[in-house]
């Protein structure tokens, strides 16, 4: 069955279309502009860009807003986009224009600044929150301090001290109020000997501990420190070393210093309980007194620095020496007589006959 429309109602039904398309060309308009371009369009995230604060940095100090976000780049020019994506080439930035804001919290919009017509941007966060105090300096003196476990890594400082001893901070005039102290915190997992100094950076902390925004002068300072001393007594042990001569058949060697005793830091100290001095025995067969010195590690100082050795060679016995050759004779007396039975009785009767010839000679 055909329909019929009244006339009345063409001009309805042609706003009516007229809208719907209006309608769908404007949701679906990146789609459409797509369609009909033959250009593609290419997209890049790029993460960690600098936010940039636009205000008066000499009256004001502003703090507590992320500084930096996620931008999405698209654009139909991929050599333009592959510009901004290197960090060297890069024209554009992302501002917060915080002039004319007052005293305060502020949510602010985040916007890019000389970007090319042809790229197309979006931030996230689209906005920070910014802090914005009366700007102030003050003077403070420097405490350092050890963190992060200085007992538990065996580290007894004596004294630490910091280069220079003050500096001046820079912040709010609300949050200079909160400071309760400066610091030059060292970590003691960077105290490894005796004395040495390293570079830290200035922190400004509350009554609770808690770090707060600001601005140092100098932002680093040189920490040196002393690690405190300690002494144990340890035993001497001699260690014998070099080639054993072959008329010796061992060494008895004695030292005259049985023990000593090491200073050094705790850690460094702690697991020794003997030290094995060594003694050289290279030649000697005969007993001898020599010099030696205890060694130790560096950073430890020992007491005394050496001592004597007395070495006592214990030579191979004249008795061994004698068995040994009567063994050696009696074994080539054997082999040489190994032929036969009768060549062996005739060997020794030979012997025998030679003895008494030789007695009768001397009578």
């Amino acid at each position: 069955m055909m329909i019929k429309f009244k006339k009345s109602n063409l001009p309805y039904l042609l706003i009516s279309l007229l809208f719907s398309l209006m309608l769908f060309f404007n949701v679906n308009s990146q789609n459409v502009s797509d369609f009909f371009s033959s250009n593609p369009t290419y997209q890049e995230a790029l993460q960690n860009v600098p936010v940039t604060l636009e205000y008066d940095s000499d009256a004001y100090f502003v703090h507590g807003y992320d500084n930096t976000v996620s931008v999405r780049l698209s654009s139909a020019n991929r050599i333009q986009l592959d510009r901004e994506l290197d960090e060297d080439t890069r024209t554009f930035s992302i501002v917060a224009d915080l002039t004319g804001l007052d005293i305060g919290t502020h949510e602010v919009k985040l916007k890019t600044d000389s970007l090319m017509s042809s790229i197309h941007p979006s931030i996230e966060p689209q906005t920070i929150s910014v802090t914005i105090e009366k700007k102030t300096t003050k003077t403070f003196d420097v405490t350092p301090v050890i963190s992060n476990g200085a007992e538990e890594n065996g580290v007894q400082v004596d004294s630490l001290t910091s280069d220079p001893s003050t500096v001046e901070i820079t912040t709010g005039e609300q949050t200079m109020e909160q400071i309760s102290q400066v610091i030059a915190s060292v970590d003691a997992s960077q105290l490894t000997g005796e004395d040495d100094t390293t570079r830290t950076q200035i922190l400004a902390l509350n009554a609770n501990g808690e770090a707060l925004p600001i601005q140092a002068n100098p932002q680093t300072v040189t920490v040196s420190f002393r690690a405190e001393q300690e002494t144990k007594q340890v035993a001497l042990e001699p260690k014998q070393e070099g080639t054993v001569p072959s008329s010796v058949q061992s060494y008895d060697i004695e030292l005259d210093q049985t023990d000593a005793t090491i200073r050094g830091i705790n850690s460094a100290i702690e697991a020794i309980d003997t030290i094995e001095v060594p003694v050289n025995i290279s030649n000697i067969t005969e007993p001898v007194s020599r010099r030696v010195d205890i060694p130790v590690d560096d950073g430890i100082e020992v007491n005394p620095v050496g001592t004597t050795a007395r070495i006592r060679p214990i030579l191979r016995s004249s008795a061994s020496t004698t068995r040994s050759t009567e063994t050696s004779t009696s074994t080539s007396q054997t082999t040489s007589t190994v032929d036969s039975g009768g060549t062996a009785s005739s060997s020794t009767e030979q012997t025998e006959a030679s003895s008494e010839s030789t007695t009768v000679s001397t009578n």
